[in-house]
Parts: structure tokens; C-alpha cells; sequence
């Protein structure tokens, strides 16, 4: 997703936090038919694949930046 590709992904575990379907990429049930199927719709839109991956893109530097980790460690709780 940082080098503005869209993923395809199994619609379980990590991808599921971290891909938004259908905005960065498609996440897919456990089969061939399902994968093949996002698979298609890019070979089919390269431009589709094209806006997909801006928007992968653009959701790592404003989830996953520096800048953001260290947003969300400064302002977790401290412990005593």
C-alpha cells in the first residue's frame, strides 16, 4: 500500500484493520473464484487499480506515518 498498490487480501486477521475494502484494495473469502474475481476487476480497470492504490497510499501515511505513531504513544495513558 506505501508504493500505491491496492491489496488483495483473505478477509481475516490483519488485513481486515488495515484494508479498507474497496477503498485500498478488496479483501476476499478463502477461495480461488474470490480472488481471482478482485484479480480481474484490475487487470479489466487498470485505472481502478491506478485510484486504488493513491487511496492505499494516502491510508499508510495518515494510519501508519512516524508522525501518527507517535501521536498515538503521547497520548496514551501513562502508567504510574
Amino acid at each position: 500500500m506505501a508504493a500505491y498498490k491496492p491489496v488483495i487480501a483473505c478477509n481475516s486477521g490483519g488485513p481486515v484493520e488495515t484494508i479498507k475494502n474497496g477503498v485500498t484494495g478488496y479483501l476476499c473469502e478463502l477461495t480461488p473464484e474470490d480472488f481471482s474475481s478482485a484479480m480481474a476487476k484490475f487487470i479489466e480497470s487498470p485505472e481502478l487499480a491506478k485510484g486504488m492504490g493513491s487511496e492505499a497510499r494516502k491510508h499508510v501515511v495518515e494510519t501508519f506515518s512516524v508522525n501518527q505513531y507517535l501521536v498515538h504513544v503521547l497520548s496514551s495513558p501513562k502508567e504510574d
